[in-house]
């Protein structure tokens, strides 16, 4: 299909991430069911091994180049940029991230377990949320406690 180059540049930027100590993730996402992807160094994951499958990477219904998910450690990801922009030209590079939201209970639950709180502290904290969906935090922690809880 003509993505060779994509394959190319992908291994490229890694190895040199590789090469001056970057920590980079084994791969992600649909491209571990790339055989090309593993035997380039792209991913670390033998697709063959785990008994992956290809067709969630690429198949003939797919119009667009595939999607390479790969994660580099928050000190060495700018020197990896740098290094594609200066090789490929400012014009050539673009950087796509994703940001999330969390629920409302599943942050509290989170930041309980970071925090080292009892699981069961936890879960009581998290049952104070309403049930319904887009509710958000700052408007739960100003609300009025009610009944046992308060």
């Amino acid at each position: 299909m003509g993505f060779s180059g994509y394959f190319l540049i992908t291994q490229d930027f890694i190895n040199h991430g590789r090469d001056i100590g970057v920590l980079i993730g084994p791969g992600r996402g649909s491209a571990a069911g790339s055989v090309v992807a593993y035997c380039t160094g792209i991913t670390n994951i033998d697709p063959i091994k785990y008994d992956l499958l290809f067709e969630r990477f690429l198949n003939p219904d797919r119009k667009s180049m595939p999607d390479i998910d790969t994660d580099f450690d928050d000190e060495g990801r700018q020197k990896v940029i740098d290094y594609v922009v200066e090789k490929y030209g400012q014009n050539q590079v673009a950087q796509i991230i994703t940001y999330g939201s969390m629920a409302a209970k599943s942050s509290i639950r989170d930041v309980a377990r970071v925090m080292d709180l009892p699981l069961q502290e936890a879960d009581r904290l998290a049952k104070l949320v309403p049930e319904r969906p887009g509710i958000e935090l700052g408007r739960v922690l100003r609300a009025p406690l009610e009944g046992e809880e308060a």
